[in-house]
């Protein structure tokens, strides 16, 4: 009996592959350039710090709770802000 040859798992290796630094920038750039914004190192008292739990609590992560209180806050502002 003729053995069988093992076949490599997974994806065919292409050569272009992307470091995490790369995919982290590529995703950055696509982000700002739709519109969006990075914060980073932002500084949160107690009191904003436990208002982040409940609503990362809510809506499942921290970024969710965020852009909601955000987009929330900015309807009730503009609704109110005539």
């Amino acid at each position: 009996m003729a053995q069988k040859k093992p076949t490599a798992k997974g994806r065919p290796a292409t050569g272009k592959a992307k470091t995490p630094t790369q995919r982290t920038s590529q995703m950055e750039a696509a982000l700002v350039a739709a519109g969006g914004r990075i914060l980073g190192r932002v500084r949160l008292s107690p009191q904003a710090a436990d208002a982040l739990r409940r609503l990362a609590e809510k809506y499942g992560t921290d970024r969710a709770g965020i852009e909601a209180a955000l987009i929330a806050h900015a309807n009730t502002v503009a609704i109110n802000d005539k």
